[in-house]
């Protein structure tokens, strides 16, 4: 599943890029892209539910949002580096956290992705703090969806054609019966990422989110095909 394995390239980057300079990265579960196959978390499970309410009343606005994307466009350049980072850091080091920030510190792309990082903050207007926690909930959200959306329009277009073979007195085709039951599963995952979300930070919140799909949905797409290219590229 090239989606599933998108939601965890574009995890590992906030991970390496968003994370407070001054806090080392902790290679938590899923520090490495999942293998094809391997079904997507579930949204928000309780030990990854991110900042309170409280914390993010002030980043849920539209203010903030607009310059996280900002952010996001400008770290976009820096995204293989981390991934390829991060991956090699992983394979040297596994779990073992000092191994791991070891092989981070001695990586030269780790010194080009704060670069960028320190250029992203400055165009933005936010600080480090600000990113670190609109990475963890809003590119949560985004990469969740992100990953369903296209599950999502696919199962509009099956559930269309078995309506319309239904209007002709026709029996649907067992394959597009199946195939609407699938995509129907994955649609209720989706509203069930949106429902967490809602319930955690408020439908105001989840209004502004679901408001700019579109521009993060972007951003995604190019972060996945530079984060791949950045798992297959070998220091």
């Amino acid at each position: 599943m090239v989606k599933a394995t998108a939601v965890a390239c574009i995890s590992l980057f906030v991970l390496l890029a968003a994370c407070k300079k001054d806090e080392p990265a902790k290679p938590a579960t899923p520090a490495v892209p999942a293998p094809a196959g391997r079904p997507i978390s579930p949204p928000f499970p309780p030990h990854t539910l991110g900042p309170s309410p409280a914390e993010m009343k002030n980043l849920l606005t539209e203010d903030k949002l607009s310059r996280f994307a900002t952010y996001q466009k400008e770290m976009l350049p820096a995204t293989g580096d981390a991934v390829g980072a991060g991956v090699a850091a992983y394979q040297k080091g596994g779990t073992d956290q000092k191994k791991f920030q070891g092989a981070m510190a001695n990586d030269d792309r780790t010194a080009r992705v704060a670069a960028t990082t320190e250029a992203a903050l400055k165009k933005s207007g936010l600080t480090q703090d600000e990113v670190s926690k609109l990475s963890r909930v809003v590119s949560a959200y985004y990469a969740r969806t992100y990953a369903l959306q296209d599950a999502v329009k696919k199962g509009g277009e099956v559930r269309a054609k078995i309506e319309a073979a239904k209007a002709k007195g026709k029996e649907p085709g067992p394959v597009d019966v199946a195939m609407d039951k699938a995509y129907g599963e994955q649609l209720t995952r989706i509203e069930s990422v949106r429902n967490n979300f809602a319930a955690r930070y408020g439908q105001d919140a989840l209004a502004l989110v679901k408001k700019h799909e579109p521009e993060f949905f972007t951003i995604n797409e190019k972060m996945v095909g530079a984060a791949m290219g950045g798992m297959m590229h070998k220091k």
